[in-house]
């Protein structure tokens, strides 16, 4: 990719502004069908999720409100909140 700088020439000069030639751009990595798994840090596995995002990722892996209830230290009235059911009537 070429680039033209251009502007005001001072008075007496000969010469054009030199035209500015950016880098070729970096080729891309070529990555197989075989190399498409992905390593994440043990840093960013401790960043703890949302609240919201833990009670649906356990309510679709089958846990039970009460269950998330008490693995997440919320009321059950909460965990129905996110996954937006209605709660238990009281009898």
């Amino acid at each position: 990719m070429n680039i033209a700088i251009t502007g005001p020439v001072g008075s007496g000069a000969a010469a054009a502004a030199p035209a500015f030639q950016a880098p070729p751009p970096a080729a891309a990595p070529a990555v197989s069908a075989a190399e498409d798994k992905v390593t994440i840090s043990a840093a960013a596995q401790e960043v703890p999720q949302p609240i919201s995002v833990q009670v649906l990722a356990l309510h679709n892996q089958g846990q039970s409100v009460p269950q998330i209830a008490t693995q997440l230290a919320i009321s059950p009235s909460a965990v129905q909140s996110y996954l937006g059911t209605p709660p238990a009537a009281a009898k």
